[in-house]
């Protein structure tokens, strides 16, 4: 089913991110208007939520959970059945839909390719080149490999944004200092994996790239500072 509920204890960033929503939205509310430059916006989450058996969303769910109907192009022409499953959804008061993948190790950003079926990964193959158009990406940047997830996410930004025209954004959500990590990311080494990746997707600045930011949560520092964020 594309809802799939989570065991209720987890590591690395599935659990970091569930700390996060469900015990101090406000800090990642103000992390994410932030890096947008957002004055102000009251994000409502809708994963992963403790009352909701920490599920994960992905294929129409996710658009469901979103509230997201009256599309120019369905999700099933645009993209094949098991597509990305989204760590984090949300929807802001003023209608901004919030896309969400998160990580707490580097090493877990490399995903060399598909492993769809030939049929679906023509279709996949075919979006991924439209949608680096549509970023005015280098044309010359490989994004079916070794980022092929996180192309694959910014493929759907490109699917909700300028083909149906919602109002979507995508945030790359990077824990630094996680403990359960077996060799913790410190943040300026998060800092440069982005730079890397971005140069590696051949990404440049256009109207859509402007929807798409990372965001890095110190965990040292919501741990020392947590009464604050409460």
């Amino acid at each position: 089913m594309p809802r799939r509920s989570r065991p209720p204890s987890t590591k690395r960033s599935e659990h970091w991110l569930r700390v996060m929503v469900n015990d101090y939205p406000k800090y990642l509310n103000d992390c994410i208007a932030k890096a947008f430059g957002w004055d102000s916006t009251c994000i409502e989450w809708l994963s992963p939520l403790r009352d909701d058996d920490y599920a994960e969303y992905y294929d129409q769910e996710f658009l469901e959970r979103l509230s997201v109907n009256d599309l120019r192009m369905p999700l099933h022409e645009f993209w094949p059945k098991s597509g990305p499953r989204w760590d984090g959804l949300a929807r802001a008061k003023d209608g901004k839909l919030i896309l969400i993948e998160a990580k707490a190790h580097i090493e877990e950003a490399v995903d060399y390719r598909s492993k769809a079926s030939a049929n679906a990964l023509a279709r996949i193959e075919k979006r991924l080149d439209e949608a680096k158009t549509a970023f005015r990406a280098n044309p010359d940047a490989p994004w079916c490999s070794p980022l092929y997830q996180m192309a694959n996410r910014l493929a759907h930004l490109y699917f909700l944004a300028e083909i149906n025209k919602k109002d979507a954004y995508l945030v790359f959500v990077n824990f630094a200092n996680a403990a359960d990590v077996e060799i913790p990311v410190a943040r300026e080494e998060w800092k440069g994996a982005t730079r890397l990746a971005h140069k590696c997707l051949g990404l440049k600045d256009s109207r859509l790239s402007r929807r798409v930011t990372s965001i890095i949560i110190d965990l040292k520092e919501i741990i020392s500072q947590s009464e604050a964020y409460q």
